[in-house]
C-alpha cells in the first residue's frame, strides 16, 4: 500500500504541504468517536534511514467505536516516496497521511478485520488527520481499486484503543500481502480521470460518497484476485 499511495500521488500531482498545520483529532475520553488514541511519534533507526519505529502504541476509534491499533516499536516507511518525487510529492512522513498509512498497513498485514473495512479505515483515519476531503476520497479510491483485498480473517486479541479494538499481535504479518500497483499509464489515467470527477462534483456541491466511488470501482475493476489461502483456524469472508 505504501509504494501505492506514492505512485497515485506522483501520478495524479497531488501533494500535502508540509508547511501546513493539520487538525488532528485526539480521544479526549472513551465516549470519543472518529480520533485518534495514544500517541503518534516516530523514532530514527540508527543505520537505516528508510525507515522508523513507532515510538509509542498508537490507535484509532472509528465513527462505530471500533478501536485499530498498531503497537510501539513497529518499523514503517512511510509512504515509500523516491527521493526525487519528493519535491513534487512531499515526504514520506506528511501529516496528512502518515497515521492513517501505518494503521492501513498494519491491517492490511494482519487480517483481523475485513478488506472492505480496512481501507475505509484509511479514509477515515486522513479525516481525522486534517486532510482534505477530496484528496482524501482520491487515495481512499486507490486502496478500494488497486489495494490489497483477503478472503479469510484471523482470529485477533483485545487491545487497548477503545473497548471493540481487536488486533493480531506481534511485529510479523498473518501473510505477505503483495499491494496493488499503478504500473502502467491506464491505471494512471484512471486516476486522473477520478480526481477531475472528484473534484468536479465537490466544487458543483454534489460531492460523490464513498458508496459511489466503490460502485466506479467495482464497474472498472469487476474481478479482483483474493491474494491469500485459508489459515490455521480462519473464518472466510462472506460479504
Amino acid at each position: 500500500m505504501k509504494t501505492m499511495v506514492a505512485m497515485l500521488l506522483a501520478a495524479v500531482g497531488v501533494a500535502v504541504s508540509a508547511s501546513s498545520t493539520l487538525a488532528v483529532n485526539f480521544c479526549q475520553s472513551n465516549k470519543d468517536r472518529n480520533c485518534f488514541t495514544g500517541s503518534f511519534g516516530l523514532v530514527d533507526i540508527p543505520g537505516d534511514a528508510s525507515h522508523k519505529l513507532l515510538k509509542a502504541d498508537f490507535g484509532y476509534v472509528d465513527l462505530n467505536g471500533v478501536g485499530w491499533q498498531t503497537n510501539k516499536e513497529t518499523k514503517t516507511d512511510g509512504a515509500s516516496i523516491p527521493p526525487l518525487l519528493q519535491p513534487f510529492v512531499g515526504s514520506p512522513w506528511e501529516d496528512g497521511y502518515i497515521r492513517a498509512a501505518v494503521i492501513h498497513d498494519w491491517y492490511c498485514d494482519r487480517h483481523v478485520r475485513t478488506w472492505k473495512e480496512t481501507h475505509r479505515v484509511f479514509y477515515d483515519t486522513m479525516l481525522a488527520s486534517g486532510l482534505e476531503k477530496p484528496k482524501a476520497k482520491l487515495l481512499f479510491y486507490a486502496v478500494y481499486a488497486f489495494g490489497p483485498r483477503w478472503g479469510y480473517l484471523v482470529p485477533g486479541e483485545k487491545c487497548a484503543a477503545g473497548k471493540n479494538c481487536i488486533q493480531m499481535t506481534g511485529k510479523d504479518a498473518a501473510f505477505v500481502q503483495l499491494p496493488g500497483e499503478l504500473a502502467d499509464q491506464s491505471s494512471a489515467g484512471e486516476l486522473k480521470a477520478i480526481k477531475a470527477t472528484i473534484d468536479l462534483k465537490e466544487r458543483s456541491g454534489d460531492a460523490l460518497t464513498l458508496d459511489e466511488l466503490m460502485a466506479i470501482a467495482d464497474e472498472a475493476h469487476p474481478k479482483q484476485t483474493l491474494r491469500d489461502q485459508r489459515p490455521a483456524g480462519g473464518d472466510e469472508i462472506t460479504k
